[in-house]
C-alpha cells in the first residue's frame, strides 16, 4: 500500500510537474479525503467500519478522483460532459466527476446490514459452550 506522502506526490506531479513542490498540499490532502469516501461509500454503503483503501488499485483511483475534484474546483469546466454555446448550458457527471472515472468503480458490496449475535452451542453430551457468531 502507499503512503499519504505517495499520494501526494503523484498529484504534485500530475497538477504541478514538481513533485517536491508542496505549495498545495493542504488542497490535494483535502481531496483526497474526498476521494476516499466517494470510493468507501460507493463500494460499501453499509460497512461504516472500512475507513481505509483496501488496494494499491483502489488509491489509484482515488488520486485520479482526487485530481478530477482538485480540477473541477479551480477551472470548474474540466468535468463537463455537455456544453452549448449561445444559451450558455453546461452540464457535469455525477458529482462533477466523469463517466469514465465512475464505471471504474466495482459494484457496491451489498448486504443486510446486522450486528454480530453470539450463538451458545449444545455439545453431543449436553453442555452448553458459547460458540461461533452469527
Amino acid at each position: 500500500m502507499k503512503t499519504q506522502e505517495q499520494l501526494l506526490e503523484r498529484m504534485r506531479l500530475e497538477i504541478l510537474g514538481d513533485k517536491t513542490d508542496t505549495s498545495h498540499d493542504d488542497i490535494f490532502t483535502l481531496r483526497l479525503e474526498d476521494a476516499q469516501e466517494i470510493y468507501l461509500t460507493s463500494v460499501y454503503p453499509f460497512n461504516h467500519s472500512i475507513n481505509e483503501m483496501p488496494s494499491e488499485r483502489s488509491q489509484n483511483w482515488q488520486v485520479r478522483c482526487a485530481i478530477e475534484l482538485y480540477n473541477l474546483t479551480n477551472d470548474g469546466l474540466e468535468n463537463a460532459i455537455q456544453y452549448s454555446e449561445n444559451g450558455l448550458s453546461i452540464m457535469f457527471a455525477k458529482a462533477g466527476l466523469s463517466k469514465d472515472l465512475l464505471s471504474e468503480l466495482p459494484p457496491p458490496r451489498a448486504g443486510v446490514p446486522c450486528e454480530e449475535q453470539v450463538v451458545e452451542q449444545t455439545t453431543p453430551d449436553g453442555e452448553e459452550e458459547e460458540g461461533g457468531s452469527i
